[in-house]
């Protein structure tokens, strides 16, 4: 009997024991299922896509935190507490570049990251005066000439762009396309002249763009050129071969890069074998940073407009590194209304 006690006494001092140790883990936070609370981590994620805005325009930013538990959050604008919500809007009318930080904290640590935005009256939609077309959507046609003398187009001098855009209407129910605008701006600014040519089931290919700057009509003048074993026969071309303002190349044998320009104060651009068209879209108000563009992968003709959209057109050099010629938005202005 005394023996059956005992190891019963055992028995529940076991127990016991046990359930002490169960508890003492509790009490360390081994098992109760919470994360330990470690020192927070944070990064700024710009949920707009845009680093430059135009003034009262807004950029929504959020704070991406790990290691959240017991963590405070802050906002910060150029030195001054502005927010502690996880999504802070960022707008000003005042020009400038604004540093945007935000600081994620707790008892054992703090973290920050933290992000400019830049805020510029850049050239906008409502900017254009030359329109063509009519319907409740718009489109921009914008295109960047860059003067013969230069020899590197990657960087330029800002004297040595000139950069243009006109307007586009246009009714959503029968979206035109890229070639569409292009075609119907040409007619209507006499000051402008483009020369297109098939290929073949590909569609038209943009060759050159033109600009008469003082409304004397435009000269250019192409030289004999080698290219592999056929000779490209040189080819000048006045105002005069232009059907409203269109120059349709439809001979394979002639050289449509490297034009001179024989009327003085003029700009043409344009080529094929030696230059090509770089073609970029862009889209909303303003574009107002070069990053913002991206290549289109398509003719213009294989192209539907969208509202707002800016397609812009550069010409760039083709060599080993295949790099495509930026727009420079800041250098962008109306072309007149003629």
């Amino acid at each position: 009997m005394i023996t059956f006690m005992k190891k019963n006494l055992r028995y529940i001092l076991a127990i016991l024991c046990f359930a002490g140790t169960c508890s003492s883990c509790s009490d360390d936070g081994g098992d109760d299922g919470k994360e330990p609370l470690t020192a927070p981590e944070v990064s700024v994620q710009n949920l707009s896509l845009k680093d430059v805005i135009l003034p009262g325009r807004t950029v929504r930013l959020r704070a991406n935190i790990i290691n959240t538990t017991e963590a405070g959050l802050q906002w910060f604008m150029d030195g001054k507490e502005v927010s502690t919500d996880t999504i802070f809007e960022f707008s000003s009318v005042k020009e400038g570049v604004f540093r945007i930080k935000v600081t994620a904290f707790n008892r054992l640590g703090t973290a920050s990251d933290s992000l400019d935005i830049q805020v510029m009256d850049g050239f906008k939609i409502s900017d254009i005066t030359n329109w063509t077309g009519s319907g409740e959507n718009q489109s921009i046609l914008a295109i960047q000439w860059i003067t013969g003398e230069v020899e590197n187009w990657s960087h330029p001098e800002d004297r040595d762009v000139f950069f243009r855009a006109w307007g586009y209407k246009w009714d959503k129910a029968n979206p035109p396309t890229g070639h569409d605008m292009i075609v119907d701006i040409a007619k209507k600014d006499p000051h402008l002249f483009i020369i297109v040519a098939s290929d073949g089931n590909l569609g038209m290919t943009i060759r050159g763009f033109g600009y008469d700057i003082d409304g004397d009509g435009i000269e250019i003048q192409s030289e004999d050129l080698e290219y592999g074993d056929r000779t490209l026969k040189g080819i000048r071309l006045t105002e005069a071969d232009f059907k409203d303002g269109i120059y349709e190349q439809k001979e394979a044998d002639v050289n449509m890069d490297g034009f001179n320009v024989i009327s003085r104060g003029d700009y043409w651009i344009g080529g094929w074998y030696v230059v090509y068209p770089s073609y970029w879209l862009g889209s909303g108000e303003a574009v107002l940073e070069s990053k913002e563009y991206e290549y289109s992968g398509l003719y213009a003709g294989n192209r539907l407009l969208e509202n707002e959209e800016w397609h812009t057109w550069t010409f760039s050099p083709i060599n080993s590194a295949e790099k495509n010629i930026l727009p420079i938005p800041r250098l962008l202005k109306a072309a007149p209304n003629n």
